[in-house]
């Protein structure tokens, strides 16, 4: 129960005790404890009692709070590059490479992973994406707690170094305070491959190419070189690579599209690489095209770059040059059409037989003066313009040549079978010439052939006429002529055979063939040789071998005697004149 404390207090009480008994009564209240003030009817004082509650036995209880903030997630797996970026295997400027990472958020969260160039991320307070920073290399997409994150970096940046640090973080998607991890540069930054930094690769620079061994005979080799440099060192000097193409078009994977003309590798600032032209090749510039790359299939921005590379112009080269296809000439008599001649060969040209675009050619005596430069002439030298040469068959680099002529009666026989000839010594030989744009090449036969002699005349007269004369009469002195053209490429006799003469072509009367007579000039009838009509005779007659379409002739002048007796009438019969070789008549 509690206690009743009376005390008095006299009326004279000070303002001080007062306000101290006010405060004392604010106290009562908060303090659980009572305060009474009395004052006596019968005299001035006043009481005051303060009634203190007793302390009681039981338990009190007093309210707590606490506001919890979110934490963040943290890594149980080290971000990582992926695949690792090193010194020998850095990553282009321009390409990518990919982070992963796995982090536990103590909420069950999702997270982000996000690689930043330094320390410092900034999380999305709505649960979204978080952003670096700086300079973002990749933001994941939302991940499941507790399983792996990935985010690629593309186009990488050039750093202006060959490294470039890299933070990644982790941060939840906590939908009002959404926070990140401390920044993580992998399990051992600088030491493990898979760790900060980006190994960075530059592209080689690639100034000029140039043909540095040019002008070549087809089949030969040609260099070219590229000036280029490498500014990355780490791990070593980068080595590059040249590729020269036939046609502008190459990919770093497969190299030239059309022909690779050469590739070459060097650590130096320049590359050189040589090639052969093919046999046949075309003369002319030609173009070609050169792509540069480092080892690791960077391509340079320069590329491509062209320059040329001159294939000469080569002679033609004949061979197996053939006059006649290896055969002796047969000459045609005058007056039947003239004997073609034919002159062939193989003719090669190293820049494709398509560069030989004309040929002419010489048949000539061999003992002829200026050889195959003779001048024309249908007795031992014959110029066969271009126009009748003939290029055939042309594949590769070799093609057929064929120059024909026409090969007059008269031209010089080297039958050594003809007694006397003066040119039984010599042959006919053939040169043939090709031609290109500027060059020519020329090859004469080895072996030469013959032109055989060809021994024929020709009667200018188609009848020997003797006129008018009675029997028992002779010619007398009134002769009638023949004249004998020699038509062949020898000196020419002939011999004389006859028939008897029939009258009116029928018989039986006639006149025999030995009443004819005949001689080289004029005679008296009966001091004439008597024609046989069985026996050939031969004439010696003067016919030289021609030197030129003008006849070479000589005249047989005929007698006849009329037996007594001899119907008159009209008598015929035939005289044949045979051309014989004449032996002796070389020089006449």
């Amino acid at each position: 129960m509690p206690k009743i404390i009376k005390k008095k207090i006299k009326r004279s009480m000070p303002w001080l005790i007062i306000v101290a008994l006010i405060s004392l009564t604010v106290s009562s209240a908060i303090f659980n404890f009572d305060i009474s003030v009395y004052k006596n009817l019968t005299s001035d004082k006043i009481s005051l009692d303060i009634n203190i509650p007793h302390a009681e036995a039981q338990n009190d209880t007093a309210s707590t709070t606490v506001t919890v903030k979110n934490a963040p997630p943290a890594f149980v797996v080290d971000p990582a590059e992926v695949p690792a970026s090193t010194s020998t295997s850095p990553i282009n400027v321009g390409g990518s490479i990919s982070f992963t990472a796995t982090a536990d958020d103590p909420e069950n969260n999702d997270y982000y992973l996000i690689v930043c160039d330094s320390d410092s991320v900034i999380a999305d307070t709505t649960g979204g994406p978080p952003t670096c920073g700086g300079t973002t290399f990749c933001v994941s997409s939302l991940t499941t707690d507790e399983t792996q994150a990935n985010c690629t970096y593309t186009n990488v940046a050039d750093p202006g170094a060959e490294t470039d640090d890299w933070y990644a973080f982790v941060c939840d998607n906590h939908p009002t305070e959404a926070d990140c991890s401390s920044a993580s540069q992998g399990t051992a930054p600088n030491i493990y491959a898979s760790s900060s930094p980006i190994y960075i690769n530059h592209a080689p620079s690639f100034t000029y190419v140039y043909t540095s061994d040019d002008n070549k005979d087809p089949g030969g080799t040609f260099s070219i070189t590229a000036s280029t440099t490498d500014s990355d060192t780490l791990g070593g000097q980068d080595i590059l690579y040249l590729y020269v193409c036939s046609t502008n078009s190459w990919s770093t994977s497969t190299g030239c599209t059309a022909d690779e003309l050469c590739m070459g590798t060097s650590t130096s600032p320049n590359i050189s690489c040589s090639f052969a032209t093919s046999t046949p090749a075309p003369d002319g510039a030609w173009p070609y095209y050169a792509f540069v790359m480092d080892e690791h299939y960077f391509a340079s921005p320069d590329n491509s770059k062209t320059n040329t590379y001159t294939v000469n112009n080569v002679a033609p080269v004949v061979s197996n040059v053939i006059l006649n296809n290896g055969n002796d000439i047969t000459l045609n008599m005058r007056g039947a059409p003239e004997t073609v001649v034919v002159a062939s060969s193989t003719v090669t040209d190293n820049n494709g037989c398509a560069d030989i675009v004309d040929a002419t050619s010489t048949i000539y005596l061999s003992s002829v003066a200026g050889g195959a430069n003779c001048t024309a002439d249908d007795n031992n030298c014959y110029q066969i313009a271009n126009t009748s040469c003939m290029i055939t068959n042309c594949s590769g680099a070799i093609a057929n040549v064929t120059c024909s002529t026409t090969f007059a009666f008269y031209a010089v026989p080297t039958d050594a079978a003809l007694t006397g000839n003066p040119n039984a010594a010599d042959n006919w030989l053939a040169k043939i010439t090709t031609y290109d744009e500027a060059l020519s090449g020329a090859s004469t036969t080895v072996t030469g052939v013959d032109v055989n002699g060809t021994t024929a005349l020709e009667v200018t007269q188609t009848e020997i006429a003797y006129g008018i004369i009675q029997a028992g009469q002779n010619t007398g002195t009134s002769t009638a002529t023949t004249t004998i053209v020699n038509y062949g490429n020898t000196p020419v006799n002939s011999d004389l055979t006859g028939t008897d003469m029939l009258k009116d072509n029928i018989g039986p009367d006639l006149i025999a063939v030995n009443n004819q007579q005949f001689d080289l000039a004029y005679f008296y009838y009966g001091t004439g040789t008597i024609l046989s009509s069985t026996t050939p005779q031969t004439v010696d007659i003067e016919a030289a071998r021609p030197t030129s379409t003008a006849d070479v002739s000589d005249n047989i002048f005929w007698g006849i005697g009329i037996p007594v007796g001899t119907p008159s009438g009209d008598y015929y019969g035939e005289n044949t004149f045979s051309a014989v070789f004449d032996s002796t008549g070389w020089f006449e």
